[in-house]
């Protein structure tokens, strides 16, 4: 998981970036609070784990989290000068959101609901951001039969067009999104170029042992959809790790 950057201390220097920093949050502790959401609903066999409930509690209801403009922001120069602090991390030249807000699996999930098309499930390297943490992908990854052309925040819309039976998704606060187990296998059907820029096994083998399934959970969903593009390697890759899980 990701970690908030300290900010520095205050110093007669550092006064001017510290005022905008107070000026932010002040901005966005006064934003309305969420209404309170159902308990997201319990993960399939496949990756339900009293780790992943705990994970889930811990996190407690999602935080006022959401894309930060220019209008939240007290002066035109404030986004670098907070990203350069370590306050907010910047999607794109206009917008960004607190860093605090991805440290939880619920604050992750509450920025990702504010960004992905409405009623749309997240799905691959996106719902690994969001149950991992750690850097902010660089598409947004969804399951649809829809194109997108437009950008969201600096970001593609990158569209999967794959089967998703009730059993694959679940929710996190309101955002809908592929389960540990779904996403592990989305990861390993990438394209060799991909998944060696993305540390593709490492990530996959992240999602197993924070939210306890097994290889043979992945297998499984395969053996379900075989002819996925570039299942056979997936499968291949699951058969290799089962002997270290």
């Amino acid at each position: 998981m990701t970690s908030a950057t300290a900010l520095p201390a205050v110093t007669t220097s550092g006064r001017a970036a510290a005022s905008l920093l107070h000026a932010l949050s002040s901005r966005a502790l006064s934003l309305q609070a969420l209404p309170p959401q159902a308990p997201a609903q319990s993960l399939q066999a496949q990756s339900s784990s009293a780790a992943a409930a705990a994970s889930m509690s811990r996190g407690g209801m999602p935080p006022n989290a959401r894309v930060l403009n220019g209008s939240d922001l007290p002066g035109p120069l404030s986004l670098h000068r907070l990203a350069h602090m370590g306050a907010v991390r910047r999607l794109d030249d206009s917008h960004a959101y607190l860093s605090e807000h991805d440290d939880t699996l619920y604050g992750r999930g509450a920025l990702m609901a504010s960004m992905a098309p409405r009623r749309m499930s997240v799905c691959a390297v996106t719902a690994a951001w969001v149950w991992l943490g750690g850097q902010f992908p660089k598409t947004i990854d969804i399951l649809s039969t829809s194109h997108f052309r437009s950008l969201i925040f600096g970001r593609k819309i990158r569209v999967f067009n794959r089967n998703a039976p009730a059993s694959h998704l679940t929710t996190v606060g309101s955002l809908r999104i592929t389960t540990p187990a779904r996403t592990a296998c989305d990861i390993a059907l990438l394209s060799d170029e991909e998944s060696a820029d993305l540390y593709a096994n490492e990530m996959v083998c992240s999602l197993m042992e924070t939210y306890e399934f097994r290889p043979a959970d992945c297998l499984a969903i395969l053996d379900e959809n075989r002819f996925w593009q570039n299942s056979p390697r997936a499968r291949r890759f699951f058969d290799l790790i089962s002997y270290c899980f």
